[in-house]
């Protein structure tokens, strides 16, 4: 998911269901994208904007950092937010990195917001991820108190996110 709103709805998602503590959860829901796409779309280091931070790899080695300097709930939250990212990101994902040698897609960058907007705000998506965002703070609502409720919404959000992973991309763009 490039625009945030499909991030940061996955991550309180795992707030409200999973228990998982607010601002940890937040942290692993972006931090992949913070740390990989400046180092590829920037800096070009990388191969690709999803790269290390994209891996489950990241996930066990961070998830162990934050159990060092903090406690197992705060690292227990951002693994359930840095999960929550790749699961948001699975149309391509180098989930076993460094242990598999991946063959990075063509996508877009960051910087390709001044070269050719089209490329990075496509409409389309940031009203999908902004109607799933949405629904999911309509989950915190006490309309959506009963169980039948946040199982319908849960359904709308599901079947969005699937639809947002599995859509065709614009010509000549091929992942991200």
């Amino acid at each position: 998911m490039y625009p945030v709103p499909g991030h940061v709805a996955l991550a309180i998602l795992g707030n409200r269901y999973l228990k998982a503590d607010w601002l940890p959860v937040l942290i692993g829901g972006l931090l992949p994208d913070l740390i990989d796409k400046p180092l590829n779309d920037i800096f070009h280091w990388t191969p690709h904007g999803r790269y290390a931070m994209h891996s489950l790899t990241a996930v066990v080695v961070l998830t162990l950092v934050v159990q060092y300097f903090f406690q197992w709930a705060a690292a227990y939250s951002y693994m359930i937010g840095h999960l929550s990212h790749l699961l948001g990101d699975a149309d391509f994902n180098p989930w076993f990195w460094p242990f598999v040698s991946y063959r990075f897609p063509q996508g877009i960058d960051v910087l390709d917001i001044f070269s050719a907007p089209g490329t990075i705000f496509f409409p389309g998506w940031i009203l999908l991820e902004t109607v799933i965002l949405g629904l999911v703070i309509f989950l915190y609502s006490r309309y959506a108190e009963k169980c039948s409720v946040q199982a319908a919404v849960l359904t709308a959000i599901a079947a969005l996110t699937v639809y947002r992973v599995t859509r065709s991309h614009p010509t000549g763009y091929t992942g991200l």
